[in-house]
Order: structure tokens, then sequence, then C-alpha cells
């Protein structure tokens, strides 16, 4: 007799699947060790532990160090941005088999935990990136910071470091990048910084150092970017600097720098701030040379005579700020070949005598500041063309009433003439509904 089919029961089925979906994963865990040969440097791991242990913070992650080895995840991705607080590692140097340790971020983790840098940082021998910004450092940089022969970019700033900036800085002969900005230092800049010969980028802004810029800084002939604004660093820029040929952007802003020197025009300038400074004397001819000026900011100083002719050769400047100075003499008609023009600050400036008509080529402007000056003669029409969002011309000479084009200004947000009444319609701002300020 034939037997008849009797077909499985439910239960039996679900527990075939279950026995084969375990079997699955467990081969592809297994494939997972066989194929991960690559763990983090023993010594590194200890000290990294140990590090942020010291800090209060975790050394764990959902993006690194996910198999309880810290060079796993995100940490050996390198197409992804570093996580917060995080770790990048390299495990493909010196043939593979060991991961080491070769950037750290930790970002804004102040918790009100003092924190020091420990010595234990000196076994993470292969760093070449350390960010340790905002995280509420305290006490001294320590000397042995100098060891981190790989280093290129070190991140300190936003920190209550106190004491100087340790002469031991000076010997990292990768670094290209130094941000110490906001971070408690004080004493003097140590002449050892112009050893950085790689150094791309320095900002010292916003500490409390005194005394004169180094002239040994004249020997980082890579330097592009210099921020040391509200530094304490004052004084005269040293000759030495006449070098920095690579220099694009100098921000020096509330630094007591008493001079422009005339060398900065063979520098390759796209952003000059020496705002709030004690500079006196004229504007330096150093204009007449660099045609890649993006940005300009002289306001706030001391500085005398005539606005220079060549500051037309800055044609490609988009901001301009020569408020509160005591300069003499009109405006230059050259000023009007500043076709990329969007920003011009010009208030108590000294200036006087009638608005150039060059300035009708200034359309892309949309801010001008102009008040309180001796600007005489009737206010330009053609500034009703401008795509203005922010005039000021008040504490002028001008006469005659507010000219019939500047009706067209209908996206003024800001608007202060101060003398409305002289014979000019109040209703010329009907127009301007996004005004708010008048």
């Amino acid at each position: 007799m034939m037997k008849r089919f009797m077909p499985k029961s439910p239960s039996h089925t679900l527990l075939a699947f279950c026995f084969w979906y375990i079997h699955l994963l467990c081969l592809v865990e297994r494939c997972k060790v066989q194929v991960r040969t690559n763990f983090t440097d023993p010594d590194e791991e200890r000290a990294l532990n140990a590090i942020f242990q010291y800090w209060g913070l975790s050394d764990t992650s959902d993006d690194w160090n996910i198999s309880g080895d810290p060079c796993s995840g995100t940490a050996v991705d390198l197409s992804i941005r570093i996580s917060e607080p995080g770790i990048k590692c390299d495990c493909q140097s010196n043939g593979g088999g060991t991961c080491h340790i070769t950037a750290m971020s930790v970002q804004g983790y102040s918790t009100g935990r003092r924190r020091v840098i420990p010595e234990e940082l000196l076994n993470l021998t292969y760093l070449t990136n350390l960010t340790l910004s905002g995280i509420g450092m305290e006490g001294s940089l320590p000397s042995f910071i100098g060891k981190f022969r790989h280093l290129r970019h070190l991140d300190i700033s936003y920190n209550n470091f106190n004491g100087p900036l340790p002469p031991e800085i000076g010997t990292l002969p990768s670094l290209k990048h130094l941000h110490i900005m906001s971070a408690g230092f004080n004493g003097m800049l140590p002449p050892e910084l112009g050893n950085l010969s790689r150094l791309q980028q320095l900002d010292i802004s916003s500490n409390g150092f005194n005394g004169l810029l180094p002239p040994e800084l004249g020997n980082l002939s890579s330097l592009q970017e210099l921020y040391m604004s509200i530094s304490g660093i004052g004084g005269e820029i040293p000759s030495t600097f006449a070098n920095l040929r690579n220099m694009k952007i100098l921000w020096a802003s509330g630094s007591q720098l008493t001079k422009i020197p005339n060398f900065i025009g063979n520098w390759s300038l796209t952003d000059l701030d020496v705002s709030n400074n004690s500079i006196t004397g004229p504007l330096s001819a150093f204009t007449r040379n660099i045609t890649t000026m993006r940005s300009l900011d002289v306001s706030e100083n001391n500085m005398t005579g005539p606005l220079p002719a060549s500051i037309g050769n800055l044609k490609n400047l988009s901001f301009l700020n020569i408020a509160s100075n005591n300069f003499t003499g009109s405006l230059p008609p050259e000023l009007g070949n500043l076709t990329s023009l969007l920003t011009l600050y010009m208030d108590s400036s000294g200036l006087s005598g009638k608005i150039p008509s060059t300035f009708a080529r200034l359309r892309n402007v949309n801010a001008l500041w102009a008040s309180d000056n001796n600007f005489t003669g009737k206010k330009p029409d053609f500034i009703g063309s401008w795509a203005l969002t922010y005039l000021s011309m008040q504490g002028n000479a001008f006469v005659g009433p507010i000219p019939s084009r500047f009706y067209n200004l209908t996206s003024l947000q800001y608007l202060w003439l101060s003398d409305v009444s002289n014979g000019s319609p109040s209703y010329f701002i009907e127009n301007m509904t996004s005004l708010s300020t008048l």
C-alpha cells in the first residue's frame, strides 16, 4: 500500500528556518573574523582608553569602536568625516597587520571638569591630526607636544591654558596648520615658531600675548594665512615678513599695529584686515600691485592724507572699509573701477567733496555707509539704480532734495538720510516695503 504524504506542521517549518538562519549568521560572523586581520596597536589602545577616562569621555561609539577595537567602523573609513569625539586610523601602512591612530578630534565637550593633556598622548606617535577644541583644557601646554613628528594639524582653540606657548612647538617638522585662537596663552610668542617651514595657517587670535612679532616668523615661506586679531601683539610688522610672498590672508584687527609696510604689496593677498589699530600716516602704496585683493579693512585707525588713486587697481575687491580715519581730500574717481564691490564703508573717514560720477559703475553695491563726512553737492541720482539694502548718508553737506531715482530702492532694509524734509516728498519711502530702520 502506498504511504500517504503527510505535510509538515507549521512548527516544524519554523524550527527548521530558525536553525538555518542561526547557521547563516554564524557563517557571516566567522567570515568577519577571518577577514579582519588588522587591530589597533595595543599601546595606542591603552593610551586612548586612559585619555578618554581622564577627560570623562566614552571610548565607545555607534560609529567607531563598534567591535571592541577602536580602529573599526568609521575610524577606518577615510571617506567619512571624523566623529565627535572620535578617531581615525591607518591600517595599511607598514605592511598592514596593525592599525595606528592617526587623528583624534574632541570638540565642544566642556563639562566643567578640569582637563589637562596627559602624558599618555605620547603613545599616539602616529598622530597627524589633533583637535582638542573647546573642551576646557587648563594648565600649561606640555613641552612634549614637540615630539609629534608626523603632526600636520593642531587645533587647541577655545580652551583655558595659561602661561606661554612652549618653544618646543617649533620642533614639529610636518606641521601645516596651527590654531590656538582664544586658548588663554600669554607672554611672548616663541621665535621657534619660525622653524615651522611647512606651516600654511597660523591662528593666534584672542590671546594675551605681549611684545612684537618675532622676526623669525619671516622664515615661514609657506605661510598663506595669519590670524592675529586681538592677540596682544603690537608694533610694526618686521621687515623679514617681506619674504612671505605666499601670504593670502592677514587678519590683525585690534593688534596695536602702527604701520602697514609697503612690501605687503608683493604678497598674494586676497583678504587684509588691519582695523582698530594705531596705524598712522597715509594709506600706503601697497594697493598699487595687489590685484587679487577681495576684502580690505583699514577702519578705526589714525590714517591721514588723501586716498591713493591706486586703490582703483583692486578690481576684484568686494568689501572695502575705510571708516573712522582722518583722510583728507575727495574720493578718487578711480574707485569707480571697483565694479565687483558689494560693500563700501566710509563713515567718519574725513573725506569731502562731491561723490565722483564714475561711481555710477558700482551697480553691484548693496551696502553704502557714507555718514558723518563732508561730502557736498547733490546726492547722486545714480545710486537709485544700485541694488542697495543698506544706505546711510546723513551728517554731510549735501544740498537739494532726495533724487527721484531713490524711489527705485525697493529692497532697502536700512535708510538713514536725516534730511528727508529738505525739499523731498515723504511718500518716496512708500515703495520700500522691506524697510525696517529709518
